[in-house]
């Protein structure tokens, strides 16, 4: 009898379609509180479901923010050196000198609350390949990087909040919501942008080589995406697991959790997408995931400055009901 031959990512499908459903009666708790306070004139608005959301992920009546992590996602895409005229590998170093030496506003406002900082550097001295001749990852590297990804777990926090420094990242994730969604490159990677018009060809022209995987969600990841999407959505995915209540940023984290809601769209209930950047698509891609963001502050850049910001007001609507 001939054993049926496994492949790389048969172990993240199982994960995907085996998920825990946090603490409903916490939720239910918190919810009911809310909702018969002050003559249920909801105090905390459209927060309320913020802080239900953390009491059912935290497993608690009582949800609060004491241990939080910022995770920032960095990974060097070779089709850069199209776009840019760039070298993926140097730009890559770049972002993470500047993120390592403080020279980036995600740090301070981390450090403002009390969040610990880390760089997940996702292999940029081995770039993902130019996703418009080829795939970006081979099955194998594609499945790694998400084992990689999950160690995000490990640092023994109550909140995750993710976000991207990629360099190239962001013609990957337009890509990959090309890929999910459909539509035309334009549309999912439009911008103002010097480099729009590359930007634009990249993605289409990926999309022609590509066009036969475009009906499995982590094929899509592995042909337009590289190791720091793939390292997201294995973060996103070992949170779950976990039952640790994660908070998306930017254009490129949303793809991440795009490939997770078209495998499953239950898959991203204990993530809340902290606020919307100006990147163009950002806002179709949320709706395509069902996400409203929380905020609305006009940041342009998705390295988890925005939800990092977010955390600030998540953990004060959670102190206010506790009050209650």
């Amino acid at each position: 009898m001939t054993q049926k031959k496994s492949h790389p990512f048969d172990d993240i499908r199982k994960l995907v379609t085996n998920l825990p459903t946090g603490d409903l009666e916490a939720a239910k708790h918190v919810t009911d509180k809310l909702d018969h306070s002050l003559a249920g004139l909801k105090p905390l608005g459209r927060l309320d479901k913020a802080v239900a959301w953390l009491a059912r992920w935290q497993g608690t009546n009582q949800p609060s923010l004491s241990k939080p992590l910022v995770s920032v996602f960095i990974g060097a895409h070779q089709v850069t050196r199209y776009i840019l005229d760039a070298d993926p590998v140097e730009g890559a170093r770049t972002r993470i000198a500047a993120l390592s030496s403080g020279s980036a506003s995600v740090r301070g406002i981390a450090g403002a609350e009390s969040a610990f900082f880390k760089i997940f550097e996702m292999g940029i001295e081995a770039p993902a390949a130019d996703m418009r001749v080829e795939p970006s990852l081979l099955e194998r590297d594609c499945a790694a990087a998400i084992a990689y990804g999950m160690e995000v777990v490990a640092e023994d926090c109550d909140i995750i909040v993710i976000g991207c420094a990629g360099f190239g990242t962001a013609t990957a994730a337009a890509g990959i919501a090309r890929g999910l969604f459909g539509g035309t490159a334009s549309y999912w990677a439009g911008g103002d942008s010097s480099h729009a018009a590359r930007h634009i060809e990249a993605v289409e022209m990926a999309a022609t080589t590509h066009k036969d995987i475009l009906d499995d969600p982590l094929e899509i990841l592995r042909c337009f995406g590289g190791r720091d999407i793939a390292g997201m959505v294995g973060a996103i995915l070992a949170a779950r697991h976990q039952k640790i209540p994660v908070l998306l940023d930017g254009y490129a984290v949303c793809a991440a959790a795009a490939v997770l809601h078209a495998l499953n769209p239950e898959a991203l209930d204990h993530c809340i997408a902290a606020h919307i950047t100006v990147e163009p698509a950002h806002e179709a891609l949320l709706d395509r995931i069902g996400k409203k963001p929380l905020l609305d502050l006009g940041i342009g850049i998705g390295d988890g400055s925005g939800a990092t910001l977010a955390l600030g007001i998540l953990r004060a609507a959670a102190a206010g009901a506790r009050e209650l």
